[in-house]
């Protein structure tokens, strides 16, 4: 497992706006670890190759839309300060295929974002909110964010985009246990979004529309471009 998630939003639903000018059993208990239904990911994961676009605006609008960013450590009751972060590195692509740009930001750790871009502005897809978030892309363009929680659960989120928005989201939690000193899985529970509304479904419902990729983690994904050079 190569992360750790602290905690999900599913930040994808409000598509936040931000302009830019022109330019995701207990019958384990004896086998050691998680159950056959676990849905911890592999080590070895596919490679995401992304093919780049021209950057659709400038990086003076990118660098302004990162500094918008916020959220909340609910526990500690401290934001994450984007503003004095800046992005140090980018990618200009097409997650979806649909001819509009999808740009990925990363900054120093853990600071990273997703934007699109629609209608000559930047709309805030995802971004990396604790130190313990992981972000991937798969092959078909879709971003799972994923990690386990303090709490012994793991948790996936994934983002399916279409023409630049949102079309499907959802999130899978897993709870552990630790018995007889190992690890077991509780079972799976499974979330869909639609509109502002999480609800849970079954496991053959959230298989309908979630991916069967992994995908690669973002930093190890090939072609970031130096954000700071002209």
């Amino acid at each position: 497992m190569r992360k750790i998630l602290s905690t999900i939003i599913l930040v994808s639903a409000a598509m936040l706006p931000t302009g830019c000018g022109s330019s995701q059993t207990d019958d384990a208990e004896n086998s050691g670890a998680e159950t056959e239904d676990s849905i911890m990911p592999d080590d070895d994961l596919e490679i995401t190759e992304l093919d780049k676009v021209p950057l659709p605006c400038t990086k003076e609008a990118l660098s302004a839309a990162w500094k918008q960013i916020g959220t909340v450590d609910i526990k500690k009751g401290k934001s994450l300060d984007y503003k004095q972060n800046t992005p140090s590195l980018f990618i200009s692509t097409d997650l979806d295929d649909d001819k509009r740009p999808e740009i990925l930001l990363r900054g120093e750790q853990p600071y990273a974002a997703i934007f699109t871009f629609v209608k000559d502005s930047l709309h805030l897809i995802t971004f990396v909110d604790y130190p313990q978030t992981g972000i991937s892309i798969t092959q078909d363009g879709v971003i799972v964010r994923s990690g386990s929680n303090r709490d012994g659960s793991f948790i996936s989120q994934f983002i399916r985009l279409k023409n630049s928005r949102t079309a499907a989201t959802g999130a899978t939690v897993e709870t552990f246990t630790i018995k007889n000193n190992e690890v077991v899985s509780e079972g799976i529970e499974y979330m869909l979004q639609n509109d502002s509304t999480i609800t849970k479904v079954s496991k053959e419902e959230y298989q309908k529309v979630a991916p069967t990729q992994t995908g690669t983690y973002i930093e190890d994904i090939d072609g970031w471009e130096d954000f700071r050079k002209p």
